[in-house]
C-alpha cells in the first residue's frame, strides 16, 4: 500500500501488526464521526488490552505488537479504529527505522496488505494505518 490508498476488507476479523527494527508501542483509538473516542475504554494499548471489539497482542520482544479488530463486534457510533506506533524508548525517532503494517485476516493470518510509510525523520508517533466505515462497508486505509 502506498500513504493514502485503501482496500475493502475481505473477512470481518482483521489484525495490523507493526513491526520495525526496534521495539515499538501499537496502540488502537475508537474514533465517532467527529474523530473522539467515547472514553478511556476507547484506548486499546498494553496496559488495557482489550476492548469493545478490539484487542492489542503483545509480541513480547520477538514479535510485533498487532492490533486485532473485530468489525462484527464493533460498538455502534464507532466509525474508524486508529492504529499508532511510536518506538518505546524514550526520545527515539523514526528516522532509520521505519516500521511496516502488515494488514492479516485474523483468522488465518494470511497477510493481506503491506505498508511502510516512507521519509520518515523526526517523528516519534505515527498514525499507521486505519480501519474505518465507509457506507456501510469497512476497509483498511494505509495512513503513515
Amino acid at each position: 500500500m502506498t500513504p493514502g490508498s485503501n482496500i475493502p476488507l475481505p473477512t470481518a476479523r482483521v489484525t495490523v501488526d507493526v513491526a520495525a527494527p526496534v521495539r515499538l508501542d501499537v496502540s488502537g483509538l475508537l474514533l465517532t464521526a467527529d474523530g473522539k473516542v467515547r472514553s478511556d475504554d476507547d484506548f486499546i494499548f498494553y496496559n488495557q488490552p482489550s476492548g469493545p471489539g478490539v484487542t492489542h497482542r503483545s509480541g513480547g520482544g520477538s514479535a510485533p505488537d498487532a492490533i486485532t479488530v473485530d468489525t462484527s463486534a464493533v460498538p455502534p457510533g464507532i466509525e474508524k479504529i486508529v492504529v499508532t506506533a511510536s518506538p518505546d524508548a524514550a526520545g527515539q525517532t523514526f528516522q532509520g527505522i521505519e516500521p511496516t503494517a502488515t494488514l492479516r485476516d485474523a483468522d488465518s493470518g494470511a497477510a493481506l496488505a503491506t505498508f511502510t510509510p516512507p521519509r520518515l525523520g523526526t517523528e516519534t508517533a505515527l498514525v499507521v494505518m486505519e480501519i474505518y466505515l465507509r457506507a456501510g462497508q469497512w476497509k483498511a486505509r494505509a495512513v503513515g
